[in-house]
């Protein structure tokens, strides 16, 4: 590892728990995931991956428990400063009905950096 990588987990979760009475979509989740780890997410359609991948980039809020990702907790931040701190440090690539069909994958992907100003279509 280089000697200025961070050691610190990217995302770390703590017992978080989501329902929409009167089900439990998903509860006691819990997991670190350190810089360059990857992970999949399976289940079958309905049981609450999308649900959890919402929670866990603050675009829907846990009932119980915790995020913290890159060091920031979404607990700390109002909606205003989340979308900021999102549109800064996260990258959405969501189901097929997000995309907009008259752009190329490449451009769907890059559209975020080309609304900041900082179109890089390398990155993208």
């Amino acid at each position: 590892m280089p000697p200025h990588a961070s050691t610190a987990p990217c995302l770390t979760v703590t017992g978080l728990a989501k329902c929409y009475p009167p089900a439990t979509v998903f509860q006691g989740v819990s997991l670190t995931l350190q810089p360059g780890e990857c992970v999949a997410v399976l289940g079958e359609s309905g049981v609450g991956k999308s649900t959890l991948l919402n929670c866990l980039a603050g675009l829907d809020v846990a009932d119980e428990g915790s995020v913290t990702l890159a060091g920031r907790s979404w607990a700390t931040m109002n909606d205003a400063q989340a979308a900021a701190w999102r549109r800064q440090h996260l990258g959405f690539v969501f189901q097929a009905f997000h995309v907009l069909p008259h752009l190329t994958l490449a451009q769907n992907v890059g559209l975020p950096l080309m609304l900041l100003g900082r179109p890089d279509a390398d990155r993208a």
